[in-house]
């Protein structure tokens, strides 16, 4: 890739200016306001729906299930309702709808109806979810189950120095954009125009085609996007069909428009998860076996959630080789909001997982965390647990020793060890520290992790994307493809990985609007693909372009032509690439993504090459605990991404900023939990996120080692940086009190409790 001063983000400036778009700035005629009737009950039977017939509803279309054509929102199964008919299984779940002229009529219909419902007992832990007498779900409350085996676990018992036992667990993550949800439907006589705030807009011209069949067709066109995270992957397709039943009975466009306390109620979260681990290592911390019971709580519906434990079961034995290998993982059902896709889409559960199994092991033998790390990390040529090959572009070894050298990790872990004893002996003592500045507890922590790019598996075989890219006739190349802008930067790397290939300036590439009806299914922006995936489809398409304007060249002048830096070179004749192709303006030239030919993967049996390539990397997140008050803030974060090639890199490093901040509050600030199926969070004031005061100093360093099949050697970078902060933060929890601390979010109170135990049991001794 060509540094390019002018690699700045092509949405900047409309941004910037308040000139982007998004969907609540649509001036739309004649647009009516639809709003939503939700269950109060985590798990109810409705016994019945009555309008007020002293309300004057005219100028109210009302929607329930009795008018869905075909009831359910197909995305991985069909077991969703587009609106609950019989049952409610979550509270928010919703019941009707209805549309007005403006928002005040709208909700004040909802004060005039009436829903009766019977209670009914309900699944709030998902680890009674499987032998409940409740059946949310065929006959087990399952989802989803997955059985990866490698080697034989008898063989690591008999040769293990010590088996180490552990459970862990992780909680909700909110998303949190900026923008909440938001849907419009525009009916027309033969067709549903949806637009809004989305990520994937074939899912829901998919999902919207199966409720409408042979009804109306399906045309979905996406608004400038305010973030996404994967909250707006799944769940639209929910929104849309609710906005496009009012739009269809009414014969009116319809908007619906979540404020942030709706949006948090009832969009689906990261699953939260739990793992029991038992561990057998040899005396020197290299593990010889791992048996692991993983499990997501998935709520009410299935969504995503197959292939998000499919993501988690193969990512759970982290950056390591381990010869020995059982895992058994699950997703189950629950009375809960519904989980679903989140940046790093069960990476961050398994990855937490994973390392602090290693950071047990330390414990336990008294080693240091790095050097359990160290002798057992999996390197080019090994096996993973679905004996996977790793063949190209592996740098674990690279980025782990990279962070360790830039951090002082070494030397800090124990400057610090020393630095906590007398203040923690104090403690103990009972006589408060903080008469200094520095009279607080610092801790030093590290995680590896790693991020598969792509579907999991055949997905991308099975998708097929496809993009085209056209010459208009001012002779600049359109990119026509799914793929969505939502915050990340797409848009910017697609015009420069294509400019690049062509050696022309990056304002002469064009990408067309995001329109079901005007570009082909490249797949979903989502599971770090986009770069590596989409853009080598554009990367190949820019060498077919030169490929074909030279021939055509050829023939009009009957000599050879030659490209290079932007201009077509033939006996005495220059030409340039704008004039070449405005010349030949019209043409079309499309392709359709195939995996390497020695991608390999069986579902029936959870073998093979679970992704095309890893990304890797390592961090050290050091911390400061107050001694009194137990609040936790991370000070330094260093970390070392290898991406394969940074197609922007002060994008990258953007993204491995935001990402990396977003798992430090996964770690130590974003809590959510459900008391009575509900749960307790309604916007930002009870939600808490970062803010730049929160922002630790970061140290970001980026390894290029190039993958060959993908554009530039580039790999997928988007969800990686949130997956390993966490437990790098937790790690240095860890060190400071020298005890066992597998959950996350990690609370101040949490600590305090840490604390009390181990004076009552003696372990500041």
């Amino acid at each position: 890739m060509k540094p390019n001063p002018k690699d700045f983000r092509v949405d900047a400036r409309s941004k910037l200016r308040a000139e982007a778009r998004y969907i609540r700035d649509e001036q739309i005629a004649g647009l009516w306001c639809g709003v939503t009737l939700r269950s109060p009950h985590p798990r109810a039977r409705i016994l019945s729906i009555d309008l007020d017939p002293q309300f004057d509803w005219n100028s109210v279309t009302v929607v329930t299930a009795k008018d869905v054509p075909h009831n359910y929102v197909a995305i991985i199964e069909k077991d969703m309702p587009v609106l609950a008919k019989d049952m409610v299984n979550y509270v928010g779940e919703p019941v009707a709808l209805f549309a007005a002229p403006t928002q005040e009529l709208a909700e004040e219909a909802l004060k005039h109806v009436t829903v009766k419902y019977e209670p009914l007992p309900f699944i709030d832990d998902p680890l009674k979810a499987e032998h409940s007498e409740i059946k949310l779900y065929g006959s087990n409350n399952v989802f989803k189950e997955i059985h990866i085996e490698r080697g034989h676990l008898q063989e690591a018992r008999q040769a293990a120095f010590r088996a180490i036992e552990l459970e862990t667990q992780t909680g909700f993550q909110e998303h949190m954009y900026l923008e909440p949800q938001g849907m419009v439907a525009i009916p027309q006589e033969e067709k549903i125009i949806i637009k809004g705030s989305l990520q994937c807009p074939y899912y829901i011209k998919n999902a919207l085609g199966e409720i409408f069949k042979g009804l109306r067709e399906i045309t979905v066109v996406q608004s400038t996007t305010g973030g996404a995270f994967g909250g707006k992957e799944d769940f639209p397709s929910l929104l849309a069909a609710h906005a496009a039943l009012l739009a269809y009975k009414s014969g009116h466009p319809v908007a619906i428009f979540y404020d942030r306390a709706e949006d948090v109620l009832v969009t689906t979260k990261r699953h939260p998860s739990f793992s029991r681990n038992r561990v057998f290592v040899d005396r020197n911390g290299k593990i010889l076996g791992l048996d692991i019971e993983f499990y997501l709580d998935s709520g009410a519906y299935c969504t995503l959630s197959p292939v998000v434990l499919a993501r988690a079961a193969l990512t759970v034995t982290g950056c390591y080789f381990i010869p020995h290998v059982r895992i058994v993982a699950k997703a189950v059902a629950t009375n809960t909001v519904p989980s679903g896709a989140f940046r790093g889409f069960g990476g961050p559960q398994a990855i937490f997982t994973m390392e602090m199994i290693v950071e047990e092991i330390a414990r336990q033998l008294n080693l240091a965390p790095h050097t359990v790390r160290a002798v057992n990390l999996i390197d080019v040529g090994q096996t993973t647990a679905t004996e996977q090959v790793l063949r190209y572009s592996v740098s674990n070894k690279q980025t782990f020793n990279d962070v360790l050298e830039r951090s002082g990790y070494q030397r800090k872990y124990a400057q610090f060890k020393e630095h906590n004893a007398p203040i923690l002996q104090r403690l103990r003592d009972g006589k408060f520290p903080k008469s200094r500045p520095d009279d607080v507890l610092k801790g030093i922590g590290l995680s590896v992790f790693l991020h598969g790019a792509g579907f999991t598996g055949g997905g991308e075989n099975r998708i097929k994307g496809k993009i085209r890219i056209e010459i208009d006739e001012d002779g600049h190349p359109v990119i026509y493809s799914a793929q969505t802008e939502m915050g990340q930067g797409q848009q910017t790397a697609f015009r420069k990985i294509l400019a690049d290939v062509l050696n022309i300036d990056r304002e002469q590439v064009l990408l067309a609007p995001v329109n079901t009806d005007l570009v082909p299914n490249s797949g979903p922006t989502v599971a770090s693909r986009t770069t590596m995936v989409v853009g080598s489809l554009i990367a190949d398409i820019g060498q077919q372009i030169i490929e074909r304007l030279s021939n055509e060249l050829q023939k009009e002048y009957d000599i050879p032509f030659e490209y290079r830096t932007g201009y077509f070179y033939g006996g005495q004749h220059i030409l340039s690439f704008s004039k070449v192709a405005k010349k030949f303006a019209g043409l079309r030239f499309e392709k359709e993504y195939k995996h390497p030919p020695f991608i390999k993967f069986s579902e029936e049996n959870w073998k093979g090459d679970a992704y095309p390539v890893y990304s890797w990397a390592a961090a050290v997140a050091e911390t400061e605990v107050d001694p009194i008050t137990f609040n936790i803030k991370v000070t330094r974060y260093y970390t070392t991404h290898e991406i394969g090639k940074a197609i922007n890199y002060d994008q990258s490093i953007a993204q491995i900023q935001g990402g990396s901040l977003q798992g430090i509050a996964y770690a130590v600030f974003e809590k959510m939990e459900r008391h009575n199926g509900r749960l307790d969070v309604r916007g930002f004031s009870d939600y808490i996120i970062p803010t730049t005061v929160d922002m630790p100093l970061m140290d970001i360093k980026i390894l290029e080692n190039p993958y060959p099949f993908g554009p530039f050697g580039a790999k997928g970078l988007g969800e990686m940086p949130l997956v390993g902060a966490a437990p790098a933060v937790v790690s240095s929890l860890r060190m400071i009190f020298g005890r066992p601390i597998n959950k996350i979010p990690v609370m101040p109170e949490d600590l305090f409790a840490l604390f009390q135990n181990m004076k009552k049991n003696g372990g500041l001794k």
